[in-house]
């Protein structure tokens, strides 16, 4: 099929997709704004990262500057060359981010996905090779049922036509919670949890996860990744710690 027609189609379902089904706010059931499943109240109220590190993402004080980084990424650079991430971890986002993981509102998948879509075409000048969701251990993976760093993916792979790289990297063991943990036990708990099995051809990779806290588990990634031969790794995510 010809990819303007396809894509006439596909716009043409959506149309009709909101016309039957027209979007509802997931945080508090009135209409969506724009064909979000958000409305502008709780869209507004949301905790937007106006002025982060330009490396790790960690949340500045007031309107910091463009280009700045942060005393950690100046003191040690993390292996990961440059990050993007919508929100501050508070409340509002960390609901929709529980209600994806722990309900199963896949929903929020697709919502969140869709405003870290428009963040990388507002703020990335070069697009990586692929994307790459962080890896849950098989146990945790069908505990779940589903990864929510892949169904995040997803959204922003399709809009930008980039291979999701699922296979080539595995989760092999399963490391205790990181909640409560400091920085230097996140690492420690982190350390060799990824392998890669099968070869990266790629020289740009972002990676995806749904919360950096630390940076532990995402600087692990990264370290492995471009010992397998990436030369640049940047961290997409939807919430940053402070």
């Amino acid at each position: 099929m010809n990819m303007d027609v396809a894509n006439l189609a596909a716009g043409l379902f959506r149309r009709l997709l909101v016309t039957v089904y027209p979007p509802r706010c997931v945080l508090c059931g009135a209409a969506g704004m724009d064909d979000m499943d958000i409305c502008e109240h709780c869209y507004r109220k949301l905790p937007w990262l106006e002025s982060a590190c330009t490396q790790c993402a960690l949340p500045l004080a007031g309107h910091s500057g463009d280009r700045l980084k942060c005393g950690r990424c100046l003191q040690k650079t993390p292996a990961f060359d440059n990050s993007l991430s919508l929100f501050s971890y508070e409340q509002g986002v960390i609901r929709l981010i529980h209600q994806l993981k722990f309900n199963e509102k896949l929903v929020c998948a697709r919502l969140l996905g869709g405003m870290l879509t428009e963040a990388i075409k507002q703020h990335e000048s070069a697009l990586p090779d692929c994307i790459l969701p962080v890896p849950l251990y098989r146990t945790r993976l069908r505990q779940r049922g589903f990864n929510q760093s892949i169904e995040l993916a997803r959204p922003v792979a399709r809009a930008f036509r980039l291979p999701l790289e699922i296979q080539s990297v595995i989760r092999r063991r399963d490391t205790h919670s990181q909640t409560g943990l400091n920085k230097k036990q996140r690492r420690h708990n982190i350390r060799g949890a990824f392998k890669t099995v099968r070869s990266l051809d790629y020289d740009h990779v972002a990676i995806l996860d749904d919360v950096v806290t630390t940076t532990s588990t995402v600087n692990e990634l990264a370290r492995l990744i471009k010992r397998a031969g990436v030369g640049r790794v940047d961290v997409w995510s939807i919430a940053r710690a402070k």
